[in-house]
């Protein structure tokens, strides 16, 4: 397991700050799976990634599937992504 998804143990959900111990390193599936490492059966690098709690990494991986939607879904996990990203750095894990 990479450091960065190692590093989600212990930390609280980025989007809504739980902190019940289902936190994981959630890779980004949105529209810019594919530029950014992804594909069929391949996850995206380990940087785009956010860490989630159980019920957010649901959320973040099922909803935003219809067309409207997806676009707003996507920008949503991409800020997440930043986030975490910037809390590793912060921490000096990143």
């Amino acid at each position: 397991m990479s450091k960065i998804r190692e590093a989600a143990r212990g930390q609280s959900c980025i989007r809504c700050g739980r902190e019940d111990g289902t936190i994981v390193h959630a890779h980004y599936t949105g529209v810019r799976r594919i530029e950014l490492g992804g594909g069929f059966g391949l996850k995206v690098h380990d940087l785009a990634g956010a860490h989630l709690c159980h019920e957010c990494h649901r959320v973040m991986d099922t909803e935003g599937r219809n067309k409207e939607d997806r676009w707003l879904h996507s920008e949503e996990f991409l800020l997440l992504c930043v986030k975490t990203a910037i809390r590793l750095y912060e921490q000096g894990r990143l």
